[in-house]
Protein backbone atom coordinates (compact mmCIF):
# COMPACT_ATOMS: atom_id res chain seq x y z
CA UNK A 1 0.00 0.00 0.00
CA UNK A 2 1.23 3.45 -0.91
CA UNK A 3 2.31 5.73 1.90
CA UNK A 4 -0.01 8.56 2.87
CA UNK A 5 2.71 11.03 1.90
CA UNK A 6 2.89 9.67 -1.67
CA UNK A 7 -0.90 9.54 -1.94
CA UNK A 8 -1.16 13.08 -0.59
CA UNK A 9 1.34 14.35 -3.17
CA UNK A 10 -0.33 12.49 -6.03
CA UNK A 11 -3.72 13.90 -5.09
CA UNK A 12 -2.40 17.46 -4.94
CA UNK A 13 -0.58 17.10 -8.26
CA UNK A 14 -3.65 15.59 -9.94
CA UNK A 15 -5.99 18.19 -8.44
CA UNK A 16 -3.75 21.02 -9.65
CA UNK A 17 -3.63 19.59 -13.17
CA UNK A 18 -7.43 19.27 -13.31
CA UNK A 19 -8.15 22.61 -11.58
CA UNK A 20 -5.79 24.47 -13.92
CA UNK A 21 -7.54 22.96 -16.93
CA UNK A 22 -11.22 22.89 -15.93
CA UNK A 23 -11.54 25.14 -12.89
CA UNK A 24 -12.22 24.01 -9.36
CA UNK A 25 -16.00 23.76 -9.41
CA UNK A 26 -16.24 21.53 -12.50
CA UNK A 27 -13.79 18.94 -11.12
CA UNK A 28 -15.12 16.21 -8.86
CA UNK A 29 -13.38 14.24 -6.12
CA UNK A 30 -13.89 11.16 -8.29
CA UNK A 31 -12.02 12.79 -11.19
CA UNK A 32 -9.13 13.78 -8.91
CA UNK A 33 -8.93 10.21 -7.60
CA UNK A 34 -9.07 8.76 -11.10
CA UNK A 35 -6.32 11.10 -12.33
CA UNK A 36 -4.17 10.18 -9.32
CA UNK A 37 -4.95 6.46 -9.52
CA UNK A 38 -6.07 6.55 -5.90
CA UNK A 39 -9.30 5.44 -4.22
CA UNK A 40 -11.88 7.84 -2.78
CA UNK A 41 -11.27 6.28 0.62
CA UNK A 42 -7.59 7.30 0.36
CA UNK A 43 -8.65 10.77 -0.76
CA UNK A 44 -10.80 11.20 2.35
CA UNK A 45 -8.00 9.90 4.58
CA UNK A 46 -5.90 12.82 3.27
CA UNK A 47 -8.49 15.59 2.81
CA UNK A 48 -11.88 16.48 4.27
CA UNK A 49 -13.25 17.59 0.90
CA UNK A 50 -12.41 19.14 -2.46
CA UNK A 51 -12.10 22.62 -0.94
CA UNK A 52 -9.36 21.44 1.39
CA UNK A 53 -7.36 19.96 -1.50
CA UNK A 54 -7.92 23.22 -3.45
CA UNK A 55 -6.49 25.20 -0.53
CA UNK A 56 -3.48 22.86 -0.41
CA UNK A 57 -2.97 23.26 -4.18
CA UNK A 58 -2.97 27.05 -3.74
CA UNK A 59 -0.62 26.82 -0.73
CA UNK A 60 1.85 24.64 -2.67
CA UNK A 61 1.61 26.92 -5.70
CA UNK A 62 2.30 30.09 -3.71
CA UNK A 63 5.16 28.53 -1.71
CA UNK A 64 6.81 27.21 -4.86
CA UNK A 65 6.43 30.54 -6.66
CA UNK A 66 7.86 32.52 -3.73
CA UNK A 67 10.82 30.16 -3.42
CA UNK A 68 11.63 30.58 -7.13
CA UNK A 69 10.98 34.33 -6.98
CA UNK A 70 13.33 34.81 -4.02
CA UNK A 71 16.00 32.68 -5.71
CA UNK A 72 15.85 34.95 -8.78
CA UNK A 73 15.93 38.14 -6.73
CA UNK A 74 18.82 36.92 -4.55
CA UNK A 75 21.05 36.35 -7.57
CA UNK A 76 23.93 38.81 -7.84
CA UNK A 77 23.21 39.87 -11.40
CA UNK A 78 21.85 43.01 -13.05
CA UNK A 79 18.14 43.68 -12.71
CA UNK A 80 17.70 43.30 -16.49
CA UNK A 81 18.49 39.59 -16.20
CA UNK A 82 16.32 39.22 -13.11
CA UNK A 83 13.42 40.75 -15.04
CA UNK A 84 13.93 38.23 -17.85
CA UNK A 85 13.91 35.39 -15.32
CA UNK A 86 10.76 36.81 -13.70
CA UNK A 87 9.03 36.82 -17.09
CA UNK A 88 10.10 33.20 -17.61
CA UNK A 89 8.84 32.33 -14.11
CA UNK A 90 5.50 33.96 -14.88
CA UNK A 91 5.27 31.91 -18.07
CA UNK A 92 6.11 28.68 -16.25
CA UNK A 93 3.51 29.52 -13.62
CA UNK A 94 0.60 30.10 -15.99
CA UNK A 95 1.14 27.27 -18.46
CA UNK A 96 -2.17 25.47 -18.82
CA UNK A 97 -4.14 27.79 -16.56
CA UNK A 98 -7.72 28.19 -17.74
CA UNK A 99 -10.20 31.02 -17.67
CA UNK A 100 -12.45 28.70 -15.66
CA UNK A 101 -9.85 28.41 -12.91
CA UNK A 102 -9.45 32.20 -12.67
CA UNK A 103 -13.22 32.69 -12.66
CA UNK A 104 -13.72 30.02 -10.02
CA UNK A 105 -11.34 31.79 -7.70
CA UNK A 106 -12.25 35.43 -8.31
CA UNK A 107 -15.86 35.35 -9.46
CA UNK A 108 -17.30 32.74 -7.13
CA UNK A 109 -17.95 33.05 -3.44
CA UNK A 110 -14.81 31.27 -2.27
CA UNK A 111 -13.39 33.88 0.04
CA UNK A 112 -10.82 31.54 1.63
CA UNK A 113 -9.03 30.93 -1.68
CA UNK A 114 -9.35 34.59 -2.68
CA UNK A 115 -7.88 35.64 0.68
CA UNK A 116 -4.96 33.22 0.26
CA UNK A 117 -4.19 34.48 -3.24
CA UNK A 118 -4.61 38.14 -2.28
CA UNK A 119 -2.24 37.71 0.67
CA UNK A 120 0.25 36.02 -1.65
CA UNK A 121 -0.16 38.77 -4.28
CA UNK A 122 0.42 41.49 -1.67
CA UNK A 123 3.58 39.76 -0.43
CA UNK A 124 4.93 39.45 -3.96
CA UNK A 125 4.11 43.10 -4.70
CA UNK A 126 5.78 44.28 -1.48
CA UNK A 127 8.90 42.28 -2.31
CA UNK A 128 8.81 43.47 -5.90
CA UNK A 129 8.47 47.11 -4.90
CA UNK A 130 11.48 46.77 -2.59
CA UNK A 131 13.52 45.17 -5.40
CA UNK A 132 12.36 47.78 -7.95
CA UNK A 133 13.33 50.61 -5.62
CA UNK A 134 16.80 49.12 -5.17
CA UNK A 135 17.15 48.61 -8.93
CA UNK A 136 16.05 52.20 -9.51
CA UNK A 137 18.63 53.49 -7.05
CA UNK A 138 21.31 51.53 -8.95
CA UNK A 139 20.10 53.00 -12.27
CA UNK A 140 18.79 49.67 -13.56
CA UNK A 141 15.25 51.05 -13.83
CA UNK A 142 14.50 54.50 -15.17
CA UNK A 143 15.01 57.13 -12.45
CA UNK A 144 11.97 59.10 -13.68
CA UNK A 145 9.61 56.14 -13.21
CA UNK A 146 7.18 56.75 -10.36
CA UNK A 147 7.07 53.44 -8.49
CA UNK A 148 3.59 54.17 -7.10
CA UNK A 149 2.39 54.58 -10.69
CA UNK A 150 4.08 51.28 -11.54
CA UNK A 151 2.28 49.59 -8.64
CA UNK A 152 -1.03 51.04 -9.81
CA UNK A 153 -0.41 49.72 -13.32
CA UNK A 154 0.59 46.31 -11.95
CA UNK A 155 -2.73 46.11 -10.10
CA UNK A 156 -4.51 47.20 -13.29
CA UNK A 157 -2.82 44.36 -15.16
CA UNK A 158 -4.27 41.90 -12.66
CA UNK A 159 -7.73 43.31 -13.37
CA UNK A 160 -7.13 42.89 -17.10
CA UNK A 161 -6.80 39.13 -16.66
CA UNK A 162 -10.56 39.02 -15.92
CA UNK A 163 -11.55 41.41 -18.72
CA UNK A 164 -13.81 39.47 -21.12
CA UNK A 165 -13.07 41.66 -24.14
CA UNK A 166 -9.33 41.26 -23.65
CA UNK A 167 -9.73 37.52 -23.07
CA UNK A 168 -11.40 37.14 -26.46
CA UNK A 169 -8.16 38.34 -28.06
CA UNK A 170 -6.25 35.44 -26.50
CA UNK A 171 -7.79 31.96 -26.75
CA UNK A 172 -5.26 30.66 -24.20
CA UNK A 173 -5.15 32.37 -20.81
CA UNK A 174 -1.38 31.86 -20.57
CA UNK A 175 -0.89 33.91 -23.77
CA UNK A 176 -2.78 36.84 -22.26
CA UNK A 177 -0.82 36.67 -19.00
CA UNK A 178 2.48 36.56 -20.89
CA UNK A 179 1.49 39.46 -23.15
CA UNK A 180 0.62 41.57 -20.09
CA UNK A 181 3.80 40.48 -18.27
CA UNK A 182 6.06 41.25 -21.22
CA UNK A 183 4.33 44.59 -21.75
CA UNK A 184 4.82 45.49 -18.11
CA UNK A 185 8.43 44.39 -17.63
CA UNK A 186 9.92 45.45 -20.87
CA UNK A 187 8.26 48.82 -20.57
CA UNK A 188 10.21 49.67 -17.38
CA UNK A 189 13.73 48.75 -18.39
CA UNK A 190 16.02 51.63 -19.43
Amino acid sequence: MESDSKSHSKLIKSAKKLFWKYGIHKVTVEEICSEAGISKMTFYRNFKNKNEVAEKVIDNFTQSYMSKYKSIMNDEEPFKFKAQKLVALEHETVIGISQEFIKDIYQKDDSELVNKLEKFRKNVINDMMFEFKQAQEKGEIRKDLNLDFMLYMLNDINDKILDEKLNKMFPKKEDLVMQLTNFFFYGILP
